[in-house]
């Protein structure tokens, strides 16, 4: 299949443009696919042109730009909470000097899109997927920030059940394993039957531990879906 641009071309595009705009792009290149990561996100989607890609967990929209650039046919349907990008801070392991924006990330989703031109192929959802925040450390830093998370519903299955199933996911929400368990428990109900779920960051550090662990767990209820694992990332789909 002839991509109308390289993945790596896409992912620089959506970064130069989030820098421009004042994100700190060391920030958004490590929080964000690396060029092997987009390179596989691409190749792991089915072969012909998935008519329909959920992504959970847009973020600040490298992946979004992405997959919309490189599946020009594809309807996009995007879930993440949108939090203030200064929340991220105190969110991050590593610490990045991230501008205090009150601005939410789904905002820089939105321009990012607008400037590749692809925005009018995307309904973009602001809620979590299927839990928020399992872990109590996470909801106490949220808290801290003077972010309300009761403001905040689950809207996951309203998206799943509106308009799956669902072709291609793409999984890069919250990485505690409760949570991507959540997750994935959900989506295994919304995969047309040559559908994949692609996740991310799935490597030997301490976020792919407990990614890793929550698809170990997935497997041993779903034991009909088999996992591919190619550098950080993993594909589920139906054996």
């Amino acid at each position: 299949m002839k991509l109308p641009i390289s993945p790596q071309e896409a992912r620089q595009l959506a970064i130069s443009f989030l820098a421009q705009q004042g994100l700190n792009r060391e920030f958004v290149e490590n929080a964000s696919l690396k060029p092997d990561d987009a390179e596989i996100l691409v190749q792991f989607c089915p072969h012909e042109r998935p008519e329909k890609i959920l992504e959970v967990g847009t973020f600040v929209g490298v992946s979004s730009v992405v997959l919309g650039l490189c599946f020009p046919d594809s309807e996009m349907i995007c879930v993440d909470p949108g939090l203030p990008t200064g929340l991220m801070n105190g969110l991050c392991v590593r610490k990045f000097e991230i501008p205090d924006y009150q601005q939410t990330m789904l905002s820089f989703v939105e321009a990012a899109l607008t400037h590749v031109g692809v925005r009018h192929r995307f309904k973009i959802y602001q809620g979590f997927f299927s839990c928020c925040f399992p872990d109590a450390g996470d909801r106490q830093k949220v808290a801290d920030y003077g972010v309300n998370l009761n403001d905040y519903a689950l809207i996951g299955p309203e998206v799943c059940q509106t308009h799956g199933p669902f072709n291609a996911i793409f999984l890069d929400a919250d990485h505690h394993t409760e949570a991507v368990l959540s997750d994935l428990l959900l989506l295994s109900s919304y995969i047309a039957p040559d559908g994949v779920i692609i996740l991310h960051d799935m490597g030997e550090d301490f976020w792919g531990q407990q990614v890793r662990e929550g698809v170990h767990q997935f497997l041993r209820v779903h034991p009909e879906f088999s996992l591919e694992q190619q550098g950080d990332l993993g594909k589920l789909h139906i054996k």
